[in-house]
């Protein structure tokens, strides 16, 4: 873990704010990771950011990604014969019917919005982004749901690490650990279910 510390340490000192801007564009990663990260005075001491300045880096480097997530895959989904779509990205595809079986226009909206609010793995703004892709959701108003959601989760983080600003180190350290557990628990999971699909 120090590794990574002083990975950062070494070679981002000078510009903190680009750091955290591209942190906070990662997909998983995003301000669940760069707002903690921005407010490590372990990592960057005097250089380290204000909570404002974290703040609005990690909410404006987190929805970045979004329109181009969804114009990608809108267009992937019109100009291909839903290959790609249909075998790469079906778990989000299932979450993205979940989304369009709600009653009414505004409820998918807000369940799109509370997807991407929710700071856990595997939720966020690149996934959300993945599943308004994939739906027939109007791409503005499902950016706007986006950006709604990722303004509250990095909220929700900022607020945590207020709580704990003496424990800052920790949790990005636990916050990252639990991305990479996680995502290799989903990698495996897919795995299996695609050698039972091929056995079936």
């Amino acid at each position: 873990m120090d590794y990574i510390l002083d990975f950062f340490r070494q070679n981002f000192s000078n510009c903190v704010w680009l750091v955290i801007i591209l942190v906070a564009m990662c997909p998983t990663l995003e301000s669940k990771i760069s707002l903690p990260l921005a407010l490590n005075t372990a990592i960057w001491g005097s250089n380290i950011l204000s909570p404002l300045s974290a703040f609005l880096l990690s909410f404006v480097g987190s929805i970045i990604p979004s329109y181009v997530i969804m114009f990608i895959i809108r267009k992937l989904r019109q100009k291909t014969t839903g290959f790609i779509t249909n075998k790469f990205l079906q778990k989000y595809k299932l979450r993205s019917q979940n989304i369009q079986n709600k009653s009414s226009t505004i409820k998918k909206y807000i369940a799109l919005g509370v997807f991407v609010a929710v700071p856990l793995p595997l939720t966020g703004v690149w996934t959300g982004s993945l599943i308004a892709g994939l739906s027939n959701l109007n791409i503005h108003y499902a950016f706007l749901s986006i950006t709604i959601g990722s303004l509250i989760s990095t909220s929700s983080t900022l607020l945590l690490c207020s709580i704990f600003e003496n424990s800052i180190t920790y949790i990005f350290m636990i916050t990252l650990v639990i991305i990479i557990v996680v995502m290799l628990g989903d990698l495996i999971f897919s795995l299996i279910s695609t050698n039972k699909g091929r056995k079936q």
